[in-house]
């Protein structure tokens, strides 16, 4: 019997696009030698996404630090000049400010279970963004909470010990499957992934709206 349902929240329920993260491009582009703005997000985000996978577990560190420190190695690949703490809170303004997409409020007001965060981003900043949306999730467990990032498998066996839930008491939808799906699947959750109709796999279940994972429940 399903009890919960688990999601993502950037480029879930919310735009992974917003102006605060066009000025914060738009500034690094105007203070390194690279100028492609989409360039410089590619190359940060790989940066990142490399770091989190570094500070897991006892060698956790809290999200902001991991954000500085993929700002700090931009000096060096793009000769990014300035205070990294700038683009750092240029950035937090982007994960406090970022709409929701229109189906997240439907989603909110027609979900028959409650709903639970699952994000790498620390956790002050994704309540301070649910407040702003007026957006109220039963609860939210972040990197913070766990002191392990996505796609760690003790992510989600962090969040289910929390929760109190069994792996197939929950289910999880997101937009990343190497992020998402995969770690969800490593604990037994089913999986579902928005906006991806390309990719193959009989464990997950692909949906184009947030509404559509109600016909699985």
């Amino acid at each position: 019997m399903l009890k919960a349902i688990f999601i993502d929240h950037m480029g879930t329920l919310v735009y992974e696009q917003s102006e605060w993260l066009t000025k914060l491009l738009d500034l690094c582009a105007e203070k390194s030698n690279e100028k492609d703005t989409q360039r410089i997000g590619k190359l940060w985000n790989q940066k990142h996404d490399e770091l989190i996978q570094q500070y897991n577990g006892e060698n956790y560190k809290d999200e902001y630090s991991i954000i500085l420190e993929a700002f700090e190695s931009m000096k060096e690949q793009i000769g990014l000049q300035g205070d990294s703490h700038q683009y750092c809170d240029l950035l937090i303004q982007h994960l406090i400010h970022t709409p929701a997409y229109d189906d997240t409020y439907d989603f909110f007001a027609q979900c028959p279970l409650p709903i639970y965060i699952i994000t790498n981003n620390d956790s002050q900043y994704v309540e301070e963004n649910m407040k702003n949306l007026e957006l109220s999730p039963k609860g939210i467990i972040s990197g913070q909470t766990t002191h392990y990032y996505k796609p760690h498998q003790k992510m989600f066996e962090k969040a289910l010990e929390i929760t109190k839930l069994k792996p197939n008491e929950a289910v999880y939808i997101g937009d990343s499957y190497n992020k998402d799906m995969q770690s969800a699947k490593s604990v037994g959750m089913r999986a579902f992934l928005i906006g991806h109709k390309d990719i193959q796999d009989p464990e997950v279940t692909c949906i184009d709206t947030l509404l559509d994972v109600f016909e699985y429940l």
